[in-house]
C-alpha cells in the first residue's frame, strides 16, 4: 500500500505531466504561428522588392528591421548602408524638416498619432532636392503583441512641382527667390560633380585594396617565379594608393569652393583637430558613409568607423547630437 508521501508525490508527477503536456502543446501552436508570420513576412517583403515606393519596418525601438530595395531609386543609397548606419535616415531629410520628421515617429512609435501621413523633403546622394509623402501604420502578431510600425515613403516631387510653391508673390520676391534657386542649383551641382568623383575614386580603391588582400593571401602557395609578379602586381597597387587620384590640396581647393570658408571655421573652433581629421570632417559634411571615407583615405570601414569616433570626441560633441547635421550647420 502506498504511503501518503507517495500518493503526494505520484499527484506532483501527474500535475508536472499536465504541465509539460501543455507547455508542448503551446510550444506547437507559438512554432506554426512564427511560421505563418515567416511566410507572411516573405510575402510582404516579395511585394515590396518590386514597389516603386520604399518600404521599411520599424522596431518600437525605432531601429530598422528590413528596408525594401526601392530606397536607392530614391535616394541613391542601398539598403545595406541605412542598415549599417542608423544616421543616414536622419542625414538625408532636408534640415527644416528634421524636427517635424523626429516628431512624427516620436508620435507613431509612441501611437500618439495614428494612421496620419507627412510631406517632407529629403536630399539625394547627389543633393538632388526630393518631396516625399510618408505614411506608416502599425504591426501586431496574433496574440497582440506590438512590433513597430511598417511605413512606406513615395516621391511626390512631380506632383508639387505641378501644384506650385509660388502664390500671392510680387515681382521682386519672385525675382528674388530665382536669383537663390540658382544660386542655389549651381552649389548643388558643383556638390554633385564633387560628390561623385569622390564616390568613384573611393570604389576605386575599395577595389583594389579587396585585390591586394587576395593577392597577399595566395601568394605563398605559388611557384617562386609567379610569387615575383604578383610582387610587382602588388607595389604598383601600393604605388597608386599612396598617389592618391584625389589630391588632398586638390580636394580642399575644390571643396572651398563650394563651401567657402568651412575649412577656417572648422580650424578656429577646433584647433585640436589635424589637417586629416578636417578633411575626414568635410567628407562627412558631404553627407559620405563610412564606407566610401575609408576608400578615400585608404583603410578599412571599422577604422573608419573609430575615426569618427575619435572626431566626436576631439569636438565634444553629445551623444544625441549628429556629427553629420553639426558639420552640415557649421
Amino acid at each position: 500500500m502506498l504511503s501518503q508521501s507517495d500518493h503526494s508525490i505520484q499527484d506532483r508527477i501527474q500535475g508536472l505531466e499536465k504541465q509539460i503536456s501543455e507547455l508542448k502543446g503551446e510550444n506547437i501552436l507559438l512554432q506554426q504561428e512564427k511560421l505563418d508570420l515567416c511566410m507572411e513576412k516573405d510575402k510582404y517583403q516579395l511585394i515590396s522588392d518590386f514597389s516603386n515606393d520604399w518600404d521599411f519596418w520599424l522596431n518600437p525601438g525605432g531601429d530598422f528591421n528590413w528596408i525594401s530595395p526601392s530606397c536607392y531609386d530614391l535616394t541613391g543609397f542601398s539598403a545595406e548602408e541605412f542598415l549599417n548606419d542608423p544616421d543616414l535616415f536622419n542625414n538625408i531629410i532636408y534640415p527644416e524638416d528634421k524636427i517635424s520628421i523626429q516628431q512624427y515617429f516620436k508620435n507613431v512609435l509612441n501611437f500618439s498619432t495614428i494612421s496620419q501621413g507627412i510631406e517632407f523633403r529629403i536630399l539625394t546622394r547627389t543633393k538632388q532636392l526630393r518631396w516625399c509623402e510618408l505614411n506608416s501604420k502599425g504591426m501586431f502578431d496574433r496574440i497582440g503583441s506590438y512590433l513597430g510600425q511598417r511605413c512606406s515613403i513615395r516621391d511626390i516631387t512631380r506632383l508639387m512641382t505641378a501644384l506650385g510653391q509660388i502664390s500671392e508673390m510680387s515681382d521682386k520676391q519672385i525675382w528674388e527667390m530665382k536669383i537663390k534657386n540658382k544660386y542655389r542649383d549651381e552649389l548643388a551641382g558643383k556638390d554633385r560633380e564633387l560628390i561623385g568623383s569622390l564616390i568613384e575614386i573611393a570604389r576605386k580603391n575599395e577595389i583594389l585594396l579587396y585585390i591586394k588582400k587576395n593577392l597577399t593571401l595566395i601568394s605563398n602557395s605559388l611557384p617562386p617565379s609567379t610569387q615575383t609578379k604578383l610582387s610587382e602586381m602588388l607595389s604598383k597597387i601600393n604605388e597608386h594608393l599612396r598617389r592618391q587620384s584625389f589630391n588632398p590640396d586638390d580636394f580642399k581647393l575644390h571643396f572651398e569652393k563650394v563651401h567657402p570658408g568651412f575649412f577656417v571655421r572648422l580650424k578656429g573652433k577646433f584647433p585640436v583637430l589635424t589637417p586629416k581629421d578636417q578633411r575626414i570632417c568635410a567628407y562627412i559634411r558631404l553627407g559620405l558613409s563610412t564606407k566610401e571615407i575609408a576608400g578615400l583615405i585608404n583603410i578599412t570601414p571599422d577604422s573608419a568607423e573609430i575615426k569618427r569616433i575619435r572626431l566626436r570626441k576631439k569636438i565634444g560633441l553629445e551623444k544625441q547630437v549628429n556629427l553629420t547635421s553639426f558639420l552640415q550647420q557649421l
